[in-house]
C-alpha cells in the first residue's frame, strides 16, 4: 500500500511494517543467502544515522518486499510456507505472491519477488511459495549489503540481526522502473531521498546506477526511459510527485516558504535525474 503524501503514513503502522520485516527475517534463517530486502525499507538502511538532521522526512513504508533467488532450495530443512505460516502470515488468495498478517486490525503484506528471464511480469513457483516476477532482482541479490538491523518483532521480542539489503545501484534501477509504470509519488521520493542521503555519498550512488546500466541489469532499460520521459523538467511527473509526497498538493494560498521548498525539491529531483542519465549514457 502506498499513500500520496508522507503525512498519511501513521508512524505506528510504519513501525509494525518494520517489525514484520524483523519477524520474517528472523524466521527464514536457513534461506537468508537466497533473500534480499528490496522496496520501501531500503532507504532507511542505506542512508546511515537517522539521528542526523535532514531536510526530508524519514523513509516510511507499510509493507515488506523480499527478493528471492529462483533456485532457492531448502533441502532437508522444511519449507518456506510452513515457516511463514508458523509466524502467522497467510497467503493472499487474490495476490498469490503475497503473505499477510493482521495486527491490531492493520494488514501487513509481505511480497516475494523473483527474476525469471525472459519473463517480465506474472508469477512463478519458488520452493513451495509463489513469487512475483520482477527484472532486476538478481542484481539485488548479487550485490546485497550485509547490514546490522535492530528492533522489536511482531511478538515484542528484541531482535538484532544481520540482513541482506539491496544496494543503491540495483535499488535505484528498481525504483525508477517502478515509477515508469505506476508514477507513485512515494517512489519518486524514495529515489530523491536515497540520492541525497546515501551513506556513501550522492556521487557513489550515481556511479553505482551507471554500473548497473553497464552490466545489463534488466531493470535499467525502463529505468533510463523513466529518466528521459518523467524527470526532465520541474513540471515533469517525477519532480512534481516527489514534492507532492513531501508537501502535499500545492494550493493558491500556500506560504512562500512552502513554495520555495516545493521549487527546491523539484529542482533537486531534476538535477539528480540529469546526473543519473549523464553517468549512465556517457
Amino acid at each position: 500500500m502506498k499513500y500520496e503524501t508522507y503525512t498519511e503514513y501513521d508512524p505506528h503502522h510504519v513501525g509494525l511494517a518494520e517489525s514484520a520485516f524483523l519477524t520474517v527475517w528472523s524466521t527464514l534463517g536457513r534461506w537468508r543467502d537466497s533473500l534480499v530486502l528490496v522496496g520501501g525499507h531500503v532507504p532507511k538502511y542505506l542512508c546511515g544515522d537517522l539521528a542526523q538532521k535532514r531536510d526530508l522526512p524519514r523513509p516510511a513504508t507499510l509493507d515488506v518486499d523480499l527478493g528471492i533467488a529462483l533456485a532457492t532450495d531448502s533441502g532437508q530443512y522444511g519449507n518456506l510456507l510452513w515457516e511463514l505460516q508458523g509466524q502467522g502470515f497467510r497467503p493472499n488468495q487474490a495476490h498469490p505472491s503475497r503473505f499477510e498478517k493482521v495486527i491490531e486490525g492493520f494488514t501487513i503484506p509481505v511480497d516475494f519477488l523473483v527474476e525469471k528471464p525472459p519473463h517480465t511480469t506474472g508469477t512463478t513457483q519458488v520452493e513451495d511459495i509463489t513469487a512475483g516476477i520482477l527484472p532486476g532482482v538478481d542484481r539485488a541479490l548479487a550485490t546485497a549489503r550485509q547490514i546490522l538491523v535492530t528492533g522489536v518483532d511482531l511478538h515484542g521480542a528484541e531482535q538484532k540481526l544481520t540482513a541482506r539489503i539491496c544496494e543503491v545501484g540495483p535499488f535505484l534501477a528498481l525504483k525508477l522502473r517502478a515509477f515508469c509504470d505506476r508514477q507513485q509519488p512515494k517512489d519518486a521520493f524514495d529515489i530523491l531521498y536515497t540520492l541525497r542521503h546515501y551513506d556513501g555519498g550522492t556521487d557513489a550512488a550515481i556511479t553505482a546506477f551507471a554500473e548497473e546500466v553497464r552490466l545489463g541489469n534488466p531493470a535499467c532499460p525502463d529505468a533510463l526511459r523513466t529518466l528521459k520521459e518523467h524527470f526532465t523538467s520541474e513540471t515533469s511527473p517525477g519532480p512534481v510527485k516527489a514534492s507532492h509526497f513531501v508537501l502535499g498538493a500545492a494550493t493558491p494560498g500556500e506560504s512562500s516558504d512552502n513554495r520555495f521548498m516545493r521549487l527546491r525539491l523539484r529542482q533537486d529531483m531534476v538535477d539528480a535525474a540529469a546526473q543519473l542519465l549523464k553517468a549512465a549514457t556517457e
